[in-house]
Formats: structure tokens, C-alpha cells, sequence
């Protein structure tokens, strides 16, 4: 059905109008690559980092996607402490979300989960850049911080909330008849409801027609999901699940050898809660760090640490944060990570040759700092101002525009506010726009506009006002009518609806 990864990743660069973000990402996890995927489309740009196939980190020029405006978006942080923070972070270079922490507006628990969040946030807007031009870049800058994305789950989100439907069904083609089967012995990511109902009616291999009938679905949301399913490798065309099943060797036949239980390990000393918030938040600052610490540093030893001494470090370490004392599988699983990392720093620095070349690398890096003012010039300090985008500040030029009239510069900017953010008041407005532009050629497109936003955003009362001017300008009084009383009815305080309500009955009757 899709080409195999190693194929999708022979071109280094190209666009996503040729190669969709959904085969991209699964070839990367497929092939299990360590990359940097830069993207590009038109003024926005994000590098998104992968680790053995998985995306881990994201960095984009969209301002909204910073962790410090992310954290007020989400009312996790107020503007004044995020202003103040940001001061600070610029001054000193010390990362926004560790400064958080240290100044207690965040806990280290609630961090990672926020950086899970907007990590997720921001790959799953890539899905809405089907324009862009994409490289595949070798090198890869380790990130800070140790957040990673399950690329199944990311890709069954993305194209079923993300994507732009007509790229979805560009590069998703069959003809009636075709039939569509789950693929037997893959195992596939959590499931939602909706994806978990389709694949089941898979079961008994039904053609397109058939699987909307029988899940219910509408085509959109069958089309967007069953595309999902195939690009993971979940689903499949039936003759080709069949093709492969005649052409895989018999499994040998596995002699059956009975086992004593293990015995359940114990952990030594007082186990933690997972309910512990201490425990939770220690665990969480320890994981979210390790990566940016070299072994000395991971361990807690000085450079001159005796054998003895480090292997008390390294236990007590160990210890304190053993997998089996917690029991929820996502504390359990960064406890083994910072265990593994414990083991390789204690490793390391168990070998003088390689203790050594620690040690050197820390001079180097005292003798690098003492070279440096520890604050960035006035042209770093401008590049970091320069290089995001705020969709608000291209939303307030766009309105700038519209008061003086001039229609094609405010949708130019109404336009760059959607692309960075695409809220459902940037839509209202880019509508608005396009309509004022032509008016006799725009009606009816921006009507669907108008409709399509209201639909996501049934609250939006500018929305509701710009659907009545449409309307009432194409002639349509009953819809003029119902969106002007809806405008009315989320602020009655404006009584020019109630004349545009009245003026628009009038029209009617004529």
C-alpha cells in the first residue's frame, strides 16, 4: 500500500505534498533513525529531534510553542512571573523550565507533564504543514530534558484531528471493490474508542462502503482513521495481509519448558508511594536532568573520587530511586532509566582512561566559560526576540489594516496568524477579510469558512456577526437572522444586533 521506510528515507529533503509527515514519521520509527527533521513553510520553521526513531524534542519560531507561553496558555503560570522568568533565563542562560522549578511556581512532576504536553502540541501541529519542504539532517543536538513521543500514537492523532482532509484522501486511493482486513501479530498503540470500533469491523474484511455501514462512521472520519491504521501497520488491503501470510515461513514448534516462579523481588528499605509528592517530584527532577549531566555529575562525586567512594555513590543512587518502589508503569519506567544511567556513569568512571577524558572535557569547559560574559550580546539577544513569531502580534496588524481599509494587507496578516496559530478567532477574522476583499466572489467560500469555525467554536460571537453580514450581503435573511440573534444572545449588551436583527426582518418581508 506504502512504500517501504528504507525508501520513504532515501531522499534526504523533499515536501510533504510528496511525502506525507505520517509515512515520514513511521519510516523514521521503523528504521529506528537518530536525526533532526527540519521542516519549513513559509515563514515558520521547527526542528524536531528523534532518538532511535522516536521524537523527543521540538523547537520551532513559533512563540506560543515556547515552554514560558505555553505554561500561560495553560494557566499554569502567570504573564508577570513568565515575563520576570524569561528576564532571568536571557540574563543568566539558564533553561526556562529548571529556573521554574527553582523558584517554586513549578513542581518538577507537573514540568514533565507540561513538557509531554507541549512537546505533543507542537508535533501534532506539523500535520497541518502540508506545504512544507522537509531535511532529514544527521546531526542531532541531545535535548535537555528527557521527554519522548510514542510515534504510533502521535500519528493516529494527527491524522485524525490534524491533518487537512484533502491531503488525507490525495494520498490515500482505492478503488470500490478493494477490501481491508486487520493485519494479524502487529502490535499496535492504545486505541480510542472510535479507532478500537473500526478495527474491529476490519475483522471481517469489508470494502470502504461497507466499514462506514457497519462502524456508523461518515467518510471523513473513516477515511481519516482507516488511513492512520494503514500508514502504522495495523491495516492493510486483504489480499495483501494474505500474500504475506502465504509467503512467511511456519513457525517451529517451541518445546514447552515448565519453570519455577520466580520469586517476587522486594525492595530494600522503606518503599516509596507513587501518591508520595516528594518521592514523585524527586523522581521527576532526577529524570528530566540526567541527560545534561556527565557522569560526575549524575553521581554526585568530585573529580578525584576514590573507587570506594564512588561505588557508595553509586549504590545510595541506585537505591534511592529503585524501579521496585514504585508500581504505576510510567514512575516504574524512569526509575529503570535513571538506574541504567546510574550503571553506565558508574561504569565509566570505573575506567581511569575514561574518567580522564571527563575530566578533560570539564576543563575545557571552565576554561570555555571563563572566556564567556555569561550574557548574551545585543545581536543574540535580538535573534531571540527576532526569530519567533507571535500569531498575536499578526492578528493585531491584520485588525490595523482592516480599520483602514485595507482589505488584501489585513488577510495577508490574518493569514500569518493563522499559520502559526490556527485559533478559530484568526479563522473568523481571515474570513472576514477574504469577503471584504470581494465581496461578489467570496460569499459563498466564506460562508463554509464562517460555518466550519462556528462549528468548532459555537461561543464565538464575532464569528456569528461576520456569518450575518455574509449572509444578509448574499441575500440569505433566515441565516442573517439566526446568527445575528446568536451574536445577540452571547452579548446582549450590543444593541446594534437588535437593529441588524430587525433591519434583516424587514429585508425579508420585501
Amino acid at each position: 500500500m506504502f512504500p517501504a521506510p528504507s525508501h520513504v528515507l532515501r531522499q534526504r529533503e523533499g515536501t510533504l505534498a510528496d511525502v506525507p509527515l505520517p509515512l515520514l514519521l513511521h519510516a523514521l520509527a521503523m528504521e529506528e533513525r537518530t536525526c533532526t527533521l527540519e521542516l519549513k513553510a513559509r515563514q515558520r520553521e521547527k526542528r524536531i529531534t528523534f532518538e532511535e526513531g522516536a521524537p523527543v524534542a521540538c523547537v520551532s519560531n513559533l512563540l506560543h510553542e515556547t515552554l514560558g507561553k505555553f505554561l500561560v496558555e495553560k494557566g499554569k503560570l502567570s504573564e508577570a512571573d513568565y515575563q520576570k522568568a524569561l528576564s532571568e533565563s536571557i540574563q543568566t542562560g539558564q533553561e526556562m523550565g529548571a529556573l521554574l522549578v527553582q523558584k517554586g511556581l513549578i513542581s518538577p512532576f507537573d514540568l514533565y507533564k507540561q513538557l509531554q504536553a507541549n512537546l505533543g502540541l507542537s508535533l501534532l501541529d506539523c500535520f497541518r504543514w502540508t506545504d512544507a519542504r522537509y531535511k532529514l539532517i544527521a546531526d542531532v543536538e541531545p535535548p535537555g530534558t528527557s521527554v519522548r513521543t510514542n510515534t504510533a500514537q502521535l500519528i493516529l492523532t494527527g491524522v485524525a484531528n490534524m491533518m487537512p482532509f484533502d491531503a488525507v484522501a490525495t494520498h490515500f486511493t482505492f478503488t470500490d471493490e478493494r477490501r481491508f482486513a486487520q493485519v494479524p501479530g502487529v502490535e499496535g498503540p492504545k486505541l480510542s474508542a472510535k479507532d478500537a470500533r473500526l478495527l474491529q469491523a476490519l475483522r471481517t474484511r469489508p470494502t470502504f462502503s461497507e466499514l462506514t455501514q457497519r462502524t456508523g462512521f461518515d467518510t471523513e472520519t473513516a477515511l481519516r482513521r482507516l488511513y492512520a491504521l494503514c500508514v502504522v501497520g495495523v491495516a492493510d488491503f486483504a489480499d495483501a495481509v494474505d500474500e504475506r501470510a502465504a509467503s512467511a515461513p511456519a513457525p517451529a514448534a517451541a518445546a514447552v519448558v515448565e519453570q519455577e516462579p520466580a520469586a517476587k523481588a522486594v525492595p530494600s528499605g522503606t518503599p516509596y508511594s507513587d501518591e508520595d509528592e516528594a518521592a514523585r517530584n524527586a523522581l521527576m527532577s532526577a529524570f528530566m536532568s540526567h541527560r545534561s549531566q556527565d557522569p560526575f555529575a549524575l553521581l554526585g562525586v568530585p573529580e578525584d573520587v576514590p573507587p570506594l567512594a564512588l561505588r557508595k555513590a553509586f549504590l545510595a543512587m541506585a537505591d534511592r530511586f529503585n524501579p521496585l518502589r514504585f508500581n504505576t508503569p510510567d514512575l516504574k519506567e524512569k526509575a529503570e532509566v535513571l538506574l541504567a544511567a546510574y550503571a553506565r556513569a558508574f561504569g565509566v568512571l570505573l575506567e581511569p582512561e575514561l574518567a580522564a577524558l571527563w575530566r578533560k572535557r570539564r576543563a575545557a569547559a571552565r576554561e570555555k566559560e571563563r572566556g564567556a560574559t555569561g550574557r548574551p550580546s545585543t545581536e543574540e539577544q535580538f535573534r531571540i526576540k527576532t526569530e519567533l513569531l507571535d500569531g498575536r502580534t499578526q492578528f493585531d496588524q491584520g485588525k490595523k489594516r482592516l480599520e483602514a481599509r485595507n482589505f488584501a494587507g489585513a488577510f495577508e496578516y490574518f493569514e500569518y496568524a493563522c499559520d502559526i496559530e490556527p485559533r478559530p478567532l484568526h479563522l473568523a477574522w481571515r474570513a472576514w477579510a477574504r469577503y471584504l476583499m470581494k465581496p461578489e466572489a467570496h460569499g459563498k467560500l466564506v460562508t463554509q469558512e464562517l460555518s466550519e469555525v462556528l462549528r468548532q467554536e459555537p461561543a464565538l460571537e464575532e464569528g456569528w456577526y461576520f456569518l450575518g453580514e455574509v449572509s444578509r450581503g448574499e441575500s440569505q435573511w433566515a441565516q442573517a437572522e439566526d446568527a445575528y440573534r446568536k451574536a445577540f444572545k452571547l452579548n446582549p449588551k450590543n444593541r446594534r444586533y437588535v437593529d441588524l436583527i430587525q433591519e434583516t426582518i424587514k429585508n425579508a418581508k420585501r
